[in-house]
């Protein structure tokens, strides 16, 4: 008798359960395509620019540079849609080149300041996009961003070296 009276109630329970799925307003579909897998960072070319009071990359596609002052070309180049997103761009160097290969880059710019707490930002901006760049540039060598060191020299005194990463908090 026991076994008889279980099974009104697994009944029950289960034109419970039916009522209450068919209740959410899922209707089942076919298989559906999600399309390629999700590949982590994109593998662009990215300028960092200062919004507010932080950075903000923004991707460069369909553009190429064969070295990383390159990129610093770019950044001092500002797309024009960039101030109406609020973009801005902190960084101020006159001569300057880099040297480095690999997971390590210095920026050489004589004269530059590179230690006051003001140029945290444009810092942030060089390491960031230099950071980019390299990753870009050794993309067949899987360098990954936050791989490269990234260090400034003024001519005087060498800062760094340093990780976009740590510009970013």
């Amino acid at each position: 008798m026991k076994g008889g009276m279980n099974r009104p109630r697994t009944a029950a329970v289960a034109v419970l359960l039916a009522l209450v799925a068919a209740g959410c307003g899922v209707r089942p579909t076919g298989v559906v395509d999600g399309g390629e897998p999700a590949k982590g960072l994109t593998r662009d070319l990215r300028i960092y620019y200062v919004r507010g009071s932080a950075l903000q990359g923004v991707t460069r596609p369909d553009t190429s540079i064969e070295e990383p002052v390159g990129a610093l070309k770019l950044l001092a180049d500002m797309p024009a849609w960039g101030e109406e997103r609020g973009l801005v761009n902190l960084v101020r160097l006159g001569s300057y080149w880099t040297s480095g290969t690999g997971h390590r880059i210095t920026l050489h710019s004589p004269g530059a300041s590179f230690d006051s707490p003001s140029d945290r930002l444009p810092n942030g901006q060089l390491v960031c996009t230099l950071a980019r760049a390299q990753s870009f540039l050794h993309r067949d060598e899987a360098i990954r961003p936050d791989d490269v060191r990234v260090s400034l020299d003024d001519g005087e005194r060498t800062y760094g070296p340093y990780q976009c990463s740590q510009f970013l908090t």
